[in-house]
């Protein structure tokens, strides 16, 4: 009974749908607007930095590094509730769609200019998309 019961189960992981984990930061390569956007979560909050492997890992001090083409932004955490997002008050990164980022910059007319976000798989550093230039989003 206990073989037949193993079968089963193991028969039953076998054809479940693999879906991407909502609480793990792996989706860190980005296209937006057809732009490579990279990013690099980081806990903080005493001094020792670490790269953050789960959403449910972040502490206070966390912050994002955004790779653009010839720049990088340094986000710190916001403690909005239901989503993992990050400002300065100009730029603002967030998880609420995890294949699909916000990203938006507040530019120095007080207008907000948004960035349409996509997932990508882990090999899209290797020249398949062209990275997000600062002078693509000049004033």
């Amino acid at each position: 009974m206990m073989t037949f019961l193993s079968f089963m189960m193991s028969f039953l992981v076998s054809i479940s749908p693999v879906v991407p984990s909502a609480l793990a930061p792996e989706l860190t390569s980005f296209t937006c607007d057809g732009n490579l956007v990279e990013t690099t979560i980081y806990n903080n909050e005493n001094g020792a930095y670490s790269i953050v492997k789960a959403y449910e890992e972040l502490d206070a001090g966390a912050f994002v590094v955004i790779n653009l083409e010839n720049s990088k932004l340094m986000l710190p955490r916001t403690f909005n509730v239901g989503e993992t997002s990050f400002t300065d008050g100009k730029w603002w990164w967030s998880y609420g769609d995890h294949q699909h980022p916000t990203f938006q910059r507040l530019t120095a007319l007080g207008e907000i200019q948004e960035f349409n976000c996509e997932a990508q798989p882990a090999n899209i550093g290797l020249g398949i998309a062209t990275p997000l230039s600062m002078e693509s989003v000049s004033n």
